[in-house]
């Protein structure tokens, strides 16, 4: 299978789904994956006149009747994906609502790290296999069972694990850090699944299923949960048992679905070639071949950059979500207002493609950078002018607020997009296809991991350097945060704890200077890794055939 550098987890004001696929954390708010793991039908007929790619489009349309199956089994697999994702996501909010401290929260993020991670073990998903079974039915049968009963486990188990008297964060990070190891180990599967599932003048629609999939589930499971919660319509506990059942019955379905090659004499190795071009692959072949990948100059060069230029903007887009529902913003209006960038999320990769697609994509993030670091800086105005008396029983927010909210919410999520994009569309100009989905599941995992050290990082930063206080208790000898035993002693006495917002204002200010630096830092390698051709990322013999 491969990866996609998600979208997608973070917090609403700074990456879809596709950005950092499938990472969503607690402060997950604006996710929808608008880029997939393969080209789109236009990539297969770019070289065509445009009177052949008319007659071409026309006959793919005609074609779709062959593949609606596939199709509807595609969604429903990227769909439910995306639902335990979302979970986590409200997870992450309740948990701050019942007074959670950045460290827990950042101890809770680490559990959406697999996706990050999975290349470490996508060689065996793809590798091994029952040939009776199939090569991709063998682990999705057992994956789909296996989220299906841990969801069921943690709906009956929920009461015990999130409470106003304190939450056990750290059995909830393993919990979901086990649902997601499942659904990082499932999409490999499906992933590999798609390219032989569809037939080939449809395989380019896998990425609009992992699109429209992944987005609404998580949408349905994030922000519908917020909405229907809020007013009273659904508990966390139900909600999370009906998806389990979903998980298990969708079990039924793929068992129901023929896989190509089933109980015949494909082969793994076989099964590779017909989809990748390659020859007798083998798992300890294909971590060579990562390795080598790896080991390429130019890659080391590009994984710094990667790794790095998340450091400037992880204030903003880790904490903001969270010091607004801090200062008393409802969760179902940040739903709302998640529900309300959707569109911006879908269409905007679509518009700037005239720039992103052209030979030097990374071009249009250095000429963008400095204006991003810019308007990060109204992270720290949306969180001072919340109005104060908005945790006033009847306390009411102007819809001038939220105005200005939307506004400065819709600008950085544009120009955070025209950086993913750009290099997204890197990536595919200088992966070496011989290589299969190795190479972009190499480049997308670094890239992710770029995104989520920085966000744990920053989330333990931050608290360790902020003061925490008691507010709105009834007992006024009760005001500091610092313990655990301080901490249930103020939610005793009614009131909540409050963290400083001092260090969050000093962290988004410096986002300018920072951004900065690193631009005078990465500029000439960009340049650098744009010039002389394909030739320095291809690797010279193809290990483990």
């Amino acid at each position: 299978g491969t990866g996609t550098g998600t979208p997608p987890r973070p917090t609403m004001v700074h990456r879809t789904r596709a950005h950092v696929r499938r990472n969503s954390s607690a402060a997950d708010l604006l996710e929808g994956n608008v880029l997939g793991d393969y080209g789109t039908d236009e990539d297969y007929y770019v070289n065509e006149p445009e009177d052949d790619k008319s007659r071409t489009s026309k006959k793919q349309a005609a074609g779709f009747r062959g593949d609606y199956g596939s199709i509807a089994l595609l969604l429903l697999l990227y769909t439910l994906q995306g639902v335990p994702m979302g979970l986590s996501a409200s997870v992450g909010f309740i948990l701050q609502e019942k007074g959670a401290s950045y460290a827990e929260l950042g101890i809770f993020s680490l559990a959406s790290w697999p996706f990050s991670l999975k290349i470490l073990w996508a060689p065996v998903v793809d590798s091994l296999f029952v040939k009776q079974i199939g090569q991709r039915k063998t682990w999705l049968i057992p994956l789909q069972l296996a989220v299906g009963f841990s969801l069921l486990y943690l709906a009956n188990h929920l009461g015990q694990l999130i409470s106003q008297k304190g939450s056990d964060v750290k059995t909830l990070a393993v919990i979901f850090l086990w649902i997601y190891v499942l659904l990082a180990s499932q999409d490999i599967a499906v992933d590999g699944w798609a390219l032989t599932m569809l037939s080939k003048k449809n395989v380019g629609l896998a990425s609009t299923c992992n699109s429209v999939g992944q987005t609404a589930g998580f949408f349905v499971s994030f922000t519908g949960f917020l909405l229907l919660n809020a007013y009273g319509s659904v508990g966390l506990g139900g909600f999370i048992t009906f998806w389990g059942v979903v998980f298990l019955c969708s079990a039924f379905f793929v068992a129901l679905k023929r896989e190509a090659g089933t109980g015949a004499i494909v082969t793994a190795s076989e099964r590779f070639k017909q989809t990748e071009g390659l020859n007798n692959l083998t798992v300890v072949g294909a971590y060579k071949q990562a390795l080598s990948i790896a080991r390429l100059p130019s890659v080391l060069t590009l994984s710094a950059v990667l790794l790095t230029r998340a450091i400037a903007f992880s204030a903003a887009e880790t904490l903001t979500t969270l010091k607004l529902l801090e200062r008393g913003v409802p969760k179902q209006h940040m739903a709302t207002l998640s529900a309300a960038m959707t569109p911006v999320s879908i269409m905007l990769p679509v518009y700037i493609s005239r720039w992103t697609a052209g030979s030097r994509p990374l071009d249009c993030v250095t000429k963008t950078w400095m204006l991003r670091t810019v308007v990060a800086l109204g992270a720290s105005a949306v969180v001072l002018y919340v109005p104060s008396n908005i945790s006033e029983e009847g306390g009411y927010i102007p819809w001038t607020y939220y105005g200005f909210l939307y506004a400065w919410l819709s600008i950085y999520a544009g120009l955070n997009t025209v950086h993913f994009v750009s290099f997204m569309s890197f990536y595919s100009k200088v992966s070496d296809e011989t290589m299969g989905g190795t190479y972009m599941t190499l480049l997308n995992t670094v890239s992710n991991l770029g995104y989520k050290w920085c966000e744990t990082g920053t989330m333990f930063l931050i608290d360790a350097v902020s003061e925490k206080t008691c507010v709105g208790g009834s007992t006024p000898a009760v005001t500091a945060c610092a313990t655990e035993t301080a901490k249930t002693q103020c939610v005793s006495s009614g009131g909540t704890c409050r963290t400083s917002d001092w260090p969050f204002h000093v962290a988004v200010c410096l986002t300018p200077v920072v951004g900065f630096v690193w631009l005078q830092l990465a500029r000439q390698p960009m340049d650098k890794l744009q010039k002389g051709g394909k030739a320095k990322w291809k690797v010279r013999k193809s290990p483990g055939r």
